[in-house]
Parts: structure tokens; sequence; C-alpha cells
């Protein structure tokens, strides 16, 4: 575990130094992000929820408004009335206050999915990069393969012309430069699927001279702490925000136990018919108490869903934390996995490379056959295509372990 603790620069020396213009994770991921609707997204749901906030705020306002009456009664004369009335609530069980507070936390919770959103985008760059990255270097490898292959050809037919190698063996390094042909060509459709994902996910210009590279050399962190900061992500405070809400939404309906008060006043600008004491008055002020005896049990139900419903908020938070545990850990393995391979794939190339050498130079003096030279190019080749897709997979899968712990770089 201990030589994971920082990768070295020798992971990222899997890729040749190129003259063009060689885009980093970073760059992609930025592009990305001015490439997606994402961020413009969260901003508008931003403002919904401000504006819920807002709305919940103008509760404790009073309401002003334009009132007419017209009333007609047997044997009295007409009503009529026409002025200002002004109405607010002075007490309705708290109700307006925990609205507000329930609004505040959708306002949290809106400004924490930007980044729960930033960080899914940032995956999916990681996915596509990476991918990319080892489709092109594949890619690399089979065409290193083929031109060695050819050289085979090349070599034996003239072998071949002079007596000194069998048909036999001619037909085998064919055989060989058509099964290499056939991966290329596998290969090549592997590269154009993972380079047009990546392309129209990041935006980037296609038409630049692009190449991949490797610039991490992040610490790799204990899984304890990785698990830590991916408990305390903003998807797990939003489900926390969630169960607040609820628990606001028990106290609203709560609160429809108690009696409400409200103020009234009117102001007259019209007023025709009635008694002369009330033609006399301009204005008048009251108070309206409203005490609930009996609504058939709804109040009742009401509480009873939304305590319910805090609950089972309470348990899918106890399972969502359990499962990001389990996440966590297996892809914490996972790289463990690959990054515990380097160093015996990177042994194995170094000896597959060593053996092609001497088998080709015992070829050329007639002590093995030329099965045995394929072999050892095939087993050189395949040794390298593993040590460096296994060095490109360990750091996507770490990537992929800071991603879901909630780290963007």
């Amino acid at each position: 575990m201990g030589s994971s603790k920082l990768f070295i620069s020798c992971l990222f020396t899997v890729l040749y130094a190129s003259n063009s213009y060689a885009v980093t994770l970073g760059e992609s991921f930025n592009s990305a992000l001015l490439n997606n609707q994402s961020d413009n997204i969260n901003e508008s749901r931003l403002k919904q929820s401000m504006e819920q906030r807002a709305k919940g705020q103008g509760s404790y306002y009073p309401t002003l408004s334009v009132r007419g009456t017209y009333l007609k009664q047997e044997k009295f004369e007409d009503q009529k009335t026409l002025g200002l009335n002004l109405t607010t609530s002075l007490y309705n069980g708290g109700r307006d206050r925990q609205l507000i507070r329930n609004a505040d936390a959708g306002v949290k919770i809106a400004e924490n999915q930007r980044q729960l959103d930033r960080v899914a985008l940032y995956m999916e760059v990681v996915d596509s990069y990476y991918t990319f990255l080892l489709n092109q270097n594949d890619e690399k490898n089979l065409n290193l393969l083929k031109k060695q292959s050819q050289e085979r050809v090349d070599e034996i037919r003239k072998r071949l012309q002079i007596g000194r190698s069998r048909r036999g063996e001619l037909l085998q390094a064919e055989a060989q430069l058509a099964s290499v042909d056939a991966q290329l060509l596998d290969a090549q459709g592997l590269l154009k699927q993972s380079e047009a994902r990546f392309y129209i996910l990041t935006g980037l210009n296609k038409d630049k001279a692009i190449d991949m590279k490797f610039d991490e050399t992040t610490p790799v962190k204990p899984l304890e702490e990785y698990i830590s900061m991916a408990l305390s992500r903003e998807d797990v405070q939003n489900k926390q925000l969630e169960i607040q809400q609820f628990d606001g939404d028990v106290k609203i309906s709560k609160g429809s136990y108690l009696p409400t008060l409200d103020l009234l006043s009117n102001y007259y600008a019209l007023k025709e018919g009635g008694s002369t004491a009330s033609k006399n008055s301009d204005w008048d002020v009251g108070l309206n108490l409203t005490i609930p005896l009996y609504e058939g049990g709804v109040t009742q139900a009401l509480v009873r869903e939304t305590t319910a419903k805090k609950q089972s908020a309470e348990y899918q938070l106890t399972d969502y934390k359990k499962n990001l545990q389990i996440e966590i850990t297996s892809r914490y393995e996972l790289f463990h996995r690959y990054f515990d391979q380097i160093k015996a794939f990177d042994l194995a190339l170094q000896k597959a490379k060593r053996s092609y050498e001497e088998t080709t130079k015992d070829y050329r003096l007639g002590l093995v056959s030329n099965l045995d030279v394929l072999t050892s190019l095939n087993l050189y080749l395949d040794s390298k295509r593993n040590s460096e897709k296994t060095k490109i997979l360990a750091v996507l899968n770490h990537k992929q372990l800071e991603a879901t712990a909630g780290i963007i770089q």
C-alpha cells in the first residue's frame, strides 16, 4: 500500500513527447463546462428556489386590495361599498416561519446540485479522456507490431530467395501480419469512437493536432479519508436537508391544529345604503380568530403522511451512506488492482523485449525457428500493451475514485 502513496513520474511516460499541443484533463473539463448547459440549468434551479423563498417571505407582509361590495336585501335599501382592504396574518401556528425555513433549505439544495452536476460531468470527462488515451496508445502499439511483423515478412522473403528459409516460415509471418491488420482495424474503430465522444463532450476543436498526456501526480489518500470525504458530499448534504424539509412539513401540518388570528381593515371611498351610523363611517378595523374544531381528520392524515415521508427519507439516507461506502471501497480496491500490477508488468516487458532481441539474433544464426521469433515478438508487444494499459487504467481509476469522493482536479 505504501508504494501507492504517490503516483511517481514513471507512470506518466507512456506516451512519447510531441511537438503538438497536449490537452490536459483539467483543460478538457473546463472546455466541457463551457460546452454543456449544466451550469445554466442549475442557475435556473437556484433562481426558482430563491423565488420560492421570496414567496414564503411575502406571507409576512399584509395584502392590500381594492374591494367593492353590493348587497340587496328584501325590505332594505341596497348597500354599495368601494374602498381599500388591508389583511394581515398575526398568527397561524408558525407555518409561515417554517415555510421560509424549508425554502432556505431548498436554496441550499439547489446550490449543492450545481457542484453535484459538475462532479458528474467531470467523471464523464475522466472516462472519455482516458478511454481516448487508452485507444490512442493501443493503436500506436499495434502499428508498431504491424511494422515489426512486416519487417519479419520482408526478411523471410529475402531469406527464402537465397534458400535460407522455408516457404512455411513465410506463410507463418504473413499470417501473423494479416492477424495484426485485423487487430489494427478494430483498434482504429475503437479510437474513432472514443475520439468522437471526447470531442463532442468537451467541444474542443478537432482540427487541432491534440495528443493526450498524463499530468497528474496526485497523492493517494487512505481509504478512510476517501470515505469521510464521500460522506460529506453535497448529495449527502442534500438528503439531510430534505429530511429537514420533511421535518418542517410535519410542523406545518401540525400547525393546522392551532388557531389563526388575522387583522382586517377597510377604508371606504364609497358607501351607500345601510344604517345611518354605518353610512357615516369611512373605515373599520377588526380581528378574525379561527379555532379549528373538526375537519374530517384531514389534518391528522396530513401529519401522519409527512411523518412517514420523514422516516422514509431517514432510512434512505442510511442506505445511501452504506452504498457510498461500498462504492468508494470498490473503487479504491479497483485502483490498487491495477496499480499493484505495474511493477510486474514492467518487469515482464523488460524480459520480453530482451527475449525478442535474443531470439531474433538466434534465428539469424539458425538456432531457433521463425515460429519462436513470432512467439517472442507477440509476447513482447503484448507485454508492452499490458504494461501501458495498466498504467492508464490505474490513473483512470484513481481519478474516478477521487471524483466519487467529490474531488475535482
